[in-house]
């Protein structure tokens, strides 16, 4: 006897929109989905619109949001609209640009706050009837039920589940103990997250400069348009000497670094560096398990594909699980499970692998690579079936000229 069929650890934006990409299906209405979160909820109100944390949401992305419930008018006018992207090769002349306007589209995605979108997806799971949510609370120990699934324990509470699944993270406690291995690739390279404010409007453009000890990225925030999230991923050594300045000389080692594109700069936000790493499960699914978003993999957030990736394994996985019920089959059936890895891991590899490559691509200072380099980004910005077809695969739609 089971307490619940779907036990969610996690609550974090991939976790939380599986859940009710799955809840809101109509085949699985009768469903006892739990999620359990270890970290206390967040409130929309209460959270900054400019947050360090800034994730950069496709078109796809947030279409599963708007189908789930959660793209409200409170969250969308925190979310800002971007529909252009220059892309810089600092060692070269190298320089592409795209524009929403030439695939047709209104814009190419939009950056918002993760603690932002966290908040609306615990709001929209408390108002989901066949949804329940445990935040905060520990999950302590994991056993596997003698009749199928497992049991979770939350304290000294036995919670008897038929499907397990683990979104909790990079470290996933749950990947760990049933001994999934993952291929580890460290980048050796720490990221610095934070606002800046600017001298100029970002004008809803989200800038990207490559050098040879990491990538800068300037993500446009909603408010007052001088206002931007930023990601500088550098080399461990790059990265420990910006550690040692203070925030003014910091924010000089950014207008540099950025070629004074926004004007001077100034830190509105406390600086936090992260170390970066990239890995990869062996497998996203055992008899009644299945790995989502960073459990199963992480990417170098260079291309800020992270959280797309994720949610494009929340909702094939949910419209595996409903497809099955909806065939009479149970919740944790094999094949279903089996059909998520073969639609998700190809994709995630291949953007894992793609991403491996730039780091190794713009990190030769090398003459020649640096001008065979410059040589494709000036190749690449002139072909524009290959930038059109390219934004829309990014913008998760089908080109057609």
């Amino acid at each position: 006897m089971h307490d619940c069929d779907v036990l969610v650890i996690g609550a974090g934006p991939v976790g939380a929109a599986f859940a009710l990409a799955l809840a809101r299906a109509p085949a699985a209405a009768p469903l006892r989905i739990l999620l359990v979160e270890a970290q206390p909820a967040a409130v929309l109100a209460e959270i900054p619109v400019q947050e360090p944390r800034a994730l950069a949401l496709s078109p796809r992305s947030r279409k599963l949001l708007e189908r789930v419930g959660v793209w409200t008018p409170e969250l969308a006018a925190r979310a800002c609209p971007y529909q252009t992207m220059e892309v810089w090769d600092r060692s070269t002349a190298g320089h592409i640009s795209f524009d929403s306007a030439e695939i047709h589209q209104p814009q190419l995605g939009h950056i918002l706050g993760q603690q932002a979108l966290v908040a609306a997806l615990t709001a929209a799971l408390r108002a989901q009837p066949n949804i329940a949510l445990r935040c905060p609370a520990k999950v302590t120990a994991i056993e596997r039920s003698a009749g199928g699934g497992c049991g979770v324990r939350l304290g000294e509470e036995l919670v008897r589940t038929a499907l397990l699944i683990a979104a909790d993270g990079p470290d996933s406690p749950v990947r760990e103990h049933f001994g999934i291995a993952t291929g580890r690739w460290d980048p050796e390279q720490q990221a610095l997250i934070a606002v800046l404010r600017t001298d100029r409007s970002h004008g809803h453009c989200a800038r990207q400069w490559f050098a040879s000890t990491g990538p800068l990225a300037f993500l446009p925030l909603a408010g007052d348009h001088h206002h931007v999230a930023i990601v500088w991923s550098q080399d461990r050594a790059a990265a420990e000497r910006l550690q040692m300045l203070d925030e003014q000389a910091l924010a000089a080692e950014l207008e540099i670094a950025s070629e004074g594109a926004l004007g001077a700069v100034t830190l509105a936000s406390e600086p936090r560096w992260l170390p970066l790493r990239q890995h990869h499960a062996d497998t996203y699914v055992l008899p009644g398990v299945a790995l989502l978003g960073d459990a199963a993999h992480v990417v170098h957030p260079l291309a800020g594909q992270g959280v797309n990736l994720g949610l494009a394994d929340a909702e094939v996985l949910a419209a595996e699980l409903a497809a099955a019920l909806e065939g009479g089959l149970s919740v944790a059936d094999p094949a279903a499970l089996a059909r998520y890895q073969r639609r998700r891991r190809p994709e995630n590899l291949a953007m894992l692998a793609a991403m491996r490559g730039f780091k190794t691509l713009f990190g030769d200072t090398h003459l020649p690579v640096a001008l065979l380099r410059a040589a494709g980004m000036t190749a690449f910005e002139r072909l524009a079936p290959l930038k059109h077809l390219v934004m829309a695969a990014a913008a998760g739609e089908r080109w057609t000229p």
